[in-house]
């Protein structure tokens, strides 16, 4: 294996841990599965010390290093088995959060919609209080500071939609 394969693999199983590793290399067989939980236990002791990352990686590496290429082939299925279970895991996360900001945003729609007149009227309420407050601190102080401003203009920037560009960009947070 050329040495930036066996790096990214140095990666992939520091970012994994030893359990995950053990439990994907039972996968494979039992010759996968010794290797597997061999650079497992390697790990684990790694992972104890204190050092950074990147120190981390270069002993898992170095351990990767003294592997024969057909224990090097193995813990490579298990690099892309535990690749799919990282897509999977960011996947369901991206999901999650998807579904988060959807019903917050049928809860403001419902809100805006409702029949209720002080319910329908609260965000737009809201809105005009933040932007004449945020007019009377910037006009009334000599020196005003522009975080504070912020703060208080940030109500009715989000209620007139001025994120609207920033979602259209991708730049959103």
């Amino acid at each position: 294996m050329d040495p930036l394969t066996i790096f990214g693999l140095a990666k992939t199983l520091l970012s994994a841990g030893p359990t995950l590793i053990k439990t994907v290399g039972g996968m494979f067989g039992d010759s996968a599965s010794e290797t597997a939980v061999r650079m497992a236990n390697k790990i684990e002791q790694i992972d104890k010390s204190i050092a950074p990352f990147e120190v981390k990686q270069k002993h898992v590496v170095n351990e990767l290093n003294k592997l024969s290429p057909q224990e090097l082939e193995r813990m490579g299925k298990v690099q892309v088995e535990l690749a799919k279970i990282e897509a999977e895991r960011e996947a369901r996360q991206l999901e999650h959060e998807e579904t988060i900001f959807e019903s917050g945003q049928q809860t403001i729609r419902a809100g805006d919609k409702s029949s209720h007149w002080f319910v329908a009227l609260t965000r737009p309420l809201l809105a005009l209080i933040s932007a004449c407050s945020a007019s009377y601190y910037v006009i009334s102080n000599p020196k005003p500071d522009m975080v504070i401003a912020g703060f208080l203009i940030g109500l009715a920037a989000t209620y007139m939609g001025s994120r609207y560009k920033e979602k259209t960009m991708g730049i959103a947070s």
